[in-house]
């Protein structure tokens, strides 16, 4: 009889370790257990943002359906660490990435953090050999983020020509700059890459247009600078409109080589008409480039 009890009591006292076991491989994060690994495609017309975050079910897992949720969950709990991540490979301007732009203001990254981020998961789905679950995500940086930049940034009007200059009141701006351009300052030549808030020069280095010249407004609408590889200009006439000034781009500028250069006879077309600054207040500014635009 005392055989008996003390069997019980012994598989009773497996049990319960096995459960412990079990509860404490459940409550691990994620990082503990396997890596995320994470992609990111961005949209410069729209200012969307796609993140997929995936992870790989444990060979161990004895409940796919309960380690499927675990884990989805456990991705939600990173997300911060992995949006801030994919902010590295997006150019701010032409001395940052987005994620060097919110470290540098704790402020900003306190009203980041509060953007329940987990709130944008559009999916979470398994693969089909049930060996990694993935999390979509979807942000657009011109309504969600560029409100929060901006709100720490001076702004001032663009500047204003006292010299006539013969122009005309143009819809829109195209800056074409599909070819490799020479770097300002230095050798050699490359392609323009996209920025959030890119600066466009004379060939002077003086400053035509800027982020800091902008609507906040119009910047959560569409961003400062539509970014395209397509010379069909009527998909965008909402906003350059017909009668757009066109010009080509003369140079690259900065670290990042996200600013343009442009002739000083083109700068003060667009300068001296107080219509014509309007299109940088409202960032109606189109670039056509023939970077890899995802």
């Amino acid at each position: 009889m005392t055989f008996t009890r003390l069997n019980r009591t012994t598989a009773g006292f497996r049990l319960f370790i096995a459960a412990g076991v079990l509860l404490l491989y459940a409550l691990l994060p994620l990082s503990a257990l396997d890596d995320i690994e994470t992609t990111t495609e961005i949209s410069w017309l729209t200012g969307d943002m796609t993140i997929s975050a995936s992870a790989a079910v444990p060979a161990s897992a004895i409940n796919i359906t309960t380690e499927r949720f675990r884990i989805t969950e456990a991705i939600d709990r990173n997300l911060t660490e992995i949006v801030t991540g994919a902010f590295s490979s997006i150019y701010l301007d032409s001395l940052h990435t987005l994620k060097e732009g919110f470290n540098m203001d704790s402020r900003m990254m306190a009203e980041f953090d509060n953007l329940n981020l987990g709130k944008n998961r559009t999916s979470s789905s398994i693969s089909l050999d049930l060996d990694e679950v993935t999390n979509i995500y979807k942000y657009n940086i011109y309504s969600e983020l560029i409100p929060i930049l901006t709100k720490h940034r001076r702004t001032s009007p663009p500047p204003v020509l006292l010299n006539y200059e013969p122009t005309a009141v143009f819809s829109g701006i195209i800056i074409y700059a599909a070819d490799p351009l020479p770097y300002y300052g230095e050798s050699g030549s490359g392609m323009l890459n996209p920025a959030v808030f890119p600066k466009i020069f004379d060939e002077n280095m003086e400053l035509v247009a800027s982020a800091g010249m902008a609507s906040p407004e119009y910047l959560a609408e569409w961003g400062f600078i539509l970014y395209t590889d397509s010379y069909d200009e009527k998909q965008f006439e909402e906003r350059i409109g017909l009668y757009p000034f066109r010009t080509t781009a003369e140079g690259i500028f900065g670290n990042n080589r996200t600013d343009i250069l442009i002739t000083e006879e083109a700068a003060r077309k667009i300068l001296y008409n107080s219509k014509n600054r309007r299109l940088i207040e409202e960032g109606r500014i189109m670039v056509i480039t023939g970077a890899e635009l995802q």
